[in-house]
């Protein structure tokens, strides 16, 4: 039991750290390609400042990693499947009955665009 809990309070707290909209599009962006701040930024309507902590959230956790590229340290996903699994994580969305048809339908586009670049 006591390995139980240790597992399911590691796991909670890299959950935790991905459960936040900017950086599950963070990671949805760095799925299909590798990526500098000033790039991600614009791709993502973000503040640099704002982007750059995400990032370090995300890389205190070992869920991207950087790369200097000489002036530039381009970002990357550790593990590219994770993009995926958020992805199929969309049937959460569907499984909720209180959903509005809205949420759903925005979750079908968004699904679809998402792989369209994985």
């Amino acid at each position: 039991m006591p390995q139980q809990i240790l597992v399911a309070e590691q796991l909670a707290e890299i959950l935790s750290v991905i459960a936040h909209p900017h950086r599950i599009r963070i990671i949805e962006e760095l799925g299909s390609r590798d990526s500098d701040v000033h790039s991600l930024a614009e791709k993502l309507k973000m503040r640099q400042s704002t982007l750059s902590q995400h990032l370090a959230l995300l890389r205190a956790k070992g869920i991207a990693v950087a790369k200097r590229d000489g002036r530039t340290v381009r970002y990357s996903l550790a593990s590219a499947w994770l993009a995926k699994w958020l992805v199929e994580g969309f049937q959460l969305l569907e499984l909720q009955n209180g959903k509005s048809s809205k949420v759903l339908e925005a979750a079908k586009v968004v699904k679809r665009m998402w792989r369209l670049r994985s």
